[in-house]
């Protein structure tokens, strides 16, 4: 028979009578995190928020071009490249659709 392990290495009875059981989580987890420090320093500079929104556009320009032609190459094995094309700009007019719908909400 193995024996049960506990938190608390000297088991007395009235710990065992309490009927909490063994505890399940350190202390130092129980006691709430304390709030951050305010920000301190300057803010941002506004070109940054201009260079992410750039980088942003520029990545999803990519992987919609990655999509468009990533089709129209999976469809030329058929002989049908422009097929693809076309499949690959439909799916993404559908995702920018679905991100206009979705940030409305």
């Amino acid at each position: 028979m193995a024996a049960r392990r506990t938190d608390d290495p000297s088991p007395s009875p009235s710990s065992s009578s309490s009927g909490e059981g063994p505890r399940r989580t350190p202390p130092s987890r129980k006691r709430s995190a304390a709030p951050l420090p305010p920000r301190t320093g300057p803010p941002p500079p506004s070109s940054s928020r201009v260079a992410q929104r750039f980088l942003a556009v520029f990545m999803t320009v990519l992987v919609f071009g990655l999509v468009v032609f990533g089709m129209g190459a999976a469809t030329a094995t058929f002989g049908e490249r422009w097929w693809g094309y076309a499949i690959g700009g439909l799916f993404c007019v559908l995702m920018v659709i679905g991100a206009v719908r979705g940030g409305r909400k």
